[in-house]
């Protein structure tokens, strides 16, 4: 078993005042695994990322207290530039990209280390994974498809090497077909990349062919958690989640 990547520990954040979105979680993602975080809407799935990236280190949305190690690091309160360097990214729900550059212009828009003969080669890495994105380099993003914009927002991320990538919500808004190559897409990074990832979903069955372990938020606090089968096998789950989408 490896060792963890990310510990988080009795990590709280808080809207101003009283509103507190994430209540003393704690959270271990070991490195080459993936990791998922289940629970509905306000459950503070999107919280928990921003917390651990680095997104709510000011108002709104104040880390009020807990320890967030990275690689054996502590990286409490971390800007998200620091964190990115430091190997880890975020693909926020609902993808964003920029809608009136191209897809290519979109890829080389991010702020990569090396020469330009290494971030050529690179781009050319990713791009051989995502079969769409040579098909549509000179398309302008906002063209694309919700699916095709997830799909833009992940390779973006990839651009960085992250250890960890963490995804937040793919499936949103996206038809079945389209949730589906996203997260083949998702089973891929895993295989060729040996990437970590820490994804937050609702979708119980498309999470579920490529989880390890997961945990399940409600009102800000971890619920359940341990290996992804027994989790998501759960009556708990079954009738709170798979009960909703059947």
């Amino acid at each position: 078993m490896n060792g963890p990547l990310l510990e988080v520990r009795s990590l709280t954040v808080s809207y101003g005042g009283d509103s507190v979105a994430v209540d003393g979680v704690d959270l271990v993602v070991r490195e080459g695994e993936v990791c998922l975080v289940l629970g509905a809407n306000g459950a503070g799935k999107t919280s928990l990322l921003r917390g651990i990236g680095g997104f709510a280190s000011s108002e709104p949305g104040r880390v009020r207290g807990g320890r967030v190690t990275f690689a054996g690091a502590d990286v409490t309160g971390l800007s998200p530039r620091a964190m990115a360097r430091r190997g880890l990214a975020l693909v926020p729900e609902e993808a964003k990209v920029f809608a009136s550059l191209t897809v290519d212009e979109n890829l080389r828009a991010v702020p990569m280390s090396g020469s330009r003969a290494v971030r050529r080669a690179l781009v050319d890495e990713v791009t051989a994974m995502f079969p769409f994105i040579a098909e549509r380099l000179n398309l302008p993003a906002g063209q694309l498809s919700g699916g095709e914009r997830q799909l833009l927002g992940i390779a973006r991320s990839l651009l960085l090497k992250p250890r960890l990538l963490m995804v937040d919500e793919a499936s949103l808004g996206l038809s079945p077909i389209a949730v589906e190559l996203v997260f083949d897409m998702l089973r891929s990074v895993v295989a060729s990349w040996g990437t970590t990832l820490l994804v937050v979903e609702q979708n119980v069955r498309a999470a579920q062919s490529i989880s390890d372990n997961a945990y399940v938020l409600e009102t800000g606090s971890v619920v359940l958690s341990g290996p992804a089968g027994d989790v998501l096998g759960s009556e708990r789950v079954r009738q709170t989640y798979l009960g909703l989408e059947m």
